[in-house]
């Protein structure tokens, strides 16, 4: 009981105003870090799916995009790379381009039409890669696409950089989340990037987008990498904020051990 309440007394400066204030930032301090940590593995996760498969590209027959990829569904990572097929008609009004994209050392754009699909949700189709400001326009008419299924782009799964300076008529990446502002209906998510076309695309204007890379040229990318030292980071932010909280409180408790003998040896008249 008398240790107990000798560390009461050693200790109860910890209910000092300016003492709460101090708990109270290391108790928000230490579950911010430690969540902001958990989150950046989460993205690390997410890119680690992403560049772990590489240039995914599936040599399995094309089927039907519905087939993979049900009215308010999500492209799952085994789809992603898949051949598909879905027939429908462009949407030309609503055509937009992706500037900033590069195709064998050149900088140029690539063309997202929407397509029209009778009795389901609109599909973005990333119709190739042009290297000018002369757009094609699309076919006008039914059409039957075939392309490949891919996840719609975002900066923490995709190795694209997001474009700036952005005019009438661009989008910096294609991800359903952007053109959700630009179309009046709804899509299904990704997008197809075309591969195949009837009637035929015009294949000497637009070349085709090809397979998604990992930056790294396979395996992890670099944007992994960094969420995965992100991840660390601040899980380290957290040990040391409980660390720090620790280290003032004992070195505040030794001051007042001292100062307290300190009183007693004087009132003793002991000197040192």
């Amino acid at each position: 009981m008398a240790a107990d309440g000798y560390l009461w007394g050693v200790y109860r400066f910890l209910l000092q105003p300016r003492w709460l204030v101090f708990h109270v930032i290391v108790l928000v301090a230490v579950p911010v870090c430690a969540a902001l940590g958990l989150w950046q593995f989460h993205r690390y996760g997410e890119h680690k799916a992403s560049g772990d498969t590489g240039e995914k590209v599936s040599a399995a027959p094309a089927v039907p995009l519905g087939e993979l990829v049900p009215v308010g569904g999500k492209v799952e990572t085994g789809d992603r790379g898949r051949a598909v097929t879905v027939a429908g008609s462009y949407d030309a009004a609503r055509q937009v381009v992706v500037p900033g994209r590069r195709l064998d050392g050149r900088t140029g754009s690539y063309v997202v039409t929407p397509l029209i699909v009778p009795g389901g949700a609109a599909v973005v189709v990333n119709r190739g890669w042009v290297a000018g400001t002369n757009v094609p326009a699309p076919p006008v008419g039914p059409v039957t696409v075939t392309g490949r299924l891919e996840w719609s782009e975002a900066e923490h799964t995709s190795d694209a950089d997001r474009a700036t300076d952005l005019r009438a008529g661009q989008i910096s990446m294609i991800s359903t989340a952007e053109l959700v502002n630009v179309v009046p209906y709804p899509l299904t998510d990704g997008f197809v990037a075309l591969t195949t076309q009837t009637p035929p695309a015009d294949s000497a204007a637009l070349a085709p987008m090809p397979p998604v890379k990992d930056a790294a040229g396979g395996g992890m990318s670099g944007r992994a990498w960094q969420n995965l030292g992100y991840t660390a980071q601040w899980f380290v932010f957290a040990g040391a904020a409980v660390f720090l909280w620790w280290r003032v409180v004992r070195r505040e408790a030794e001051e007042r051990e001292e100062a307290r003998e300190a009183e007693v040896l004087a009132e003793l008249g002991v000197t040192t």
